[in-house]
């Protein structure tokens, strides 16, 4: 009677028994893993929603305050005062940028034929000694829309409009 009371274990055909080790451990790094991933995709994207709401804004404004109907790129100077750049074509067809100041309601609109090109900007700075130039960006300080072209350490500012260097910062 005694062997009847006994619990025996059987096993059935297509059943595995214990989990070993190396499968715990591949699937405790697998959750890890997917974890890790989805956090670090959260936080990018939770980083990245300030600037889209910001730009959203900005290509908002410039459709409504200059006509402007197609967007080609929106960029930010941080100078003594943040600009917004929206640069595109207003209803005319006429390439335009747009500068949205983060603290004022003084838009500036100046038309790309009225100023200096980008390409042209990054030349004069290399010219006063820029080396490898990282980023130009349009922006307006002291009274005058100014390319900002960023080459190492230095920073240079260039008159949109006349092409005159302006100012070099940095080292």
């Amino acid at each position: 009677m005694a062997n009847s009371r006994q619990r025996t274990r059987k096993r059935y055909r297509g059943q595995a028994g214990p989990i070993s080790l190396e499968k715990q451990f591949l699937i405790g790094f697998f959750v890890l893993f997917t974890v890790l991933t989805f956090s670090a995709l959260y936080v990018l994207e939770a980083a990245t929603k300030p600037f889209s709401t910001v730009e959203n804004h900005a290509i908002a404004v410039a459709k409504d305050y200059a006509g402007v109907s197609e967007v080609t790129q929106v960029t930010i100077f941080n100078g003594k005062a943040t600009y917004f750049t929206v640069h595109g074509k207003n209803e005319a067809g006429q390439e335009v940028y747009v500068l949205i100041p983060d603290r004022s309601s003084e838009i500036f609109v100046y038309q790309v034929s009225e100023g200096l090109s980008q390409a042209d900007a990054e030349r004069r700075a290399q010219e006063n000694g820029a080396d490898k130039i990282e980023k130009t960006v349009l922006g307006y300080q002291d009274g005058h829309a100014i390319w900002e072209v960023k080459a190492g350490l230095s920073y240079y500012l260039i008159d949109f409009k006349t092409g005159e260097l302006m100012k070099k910062e940095g080292l």
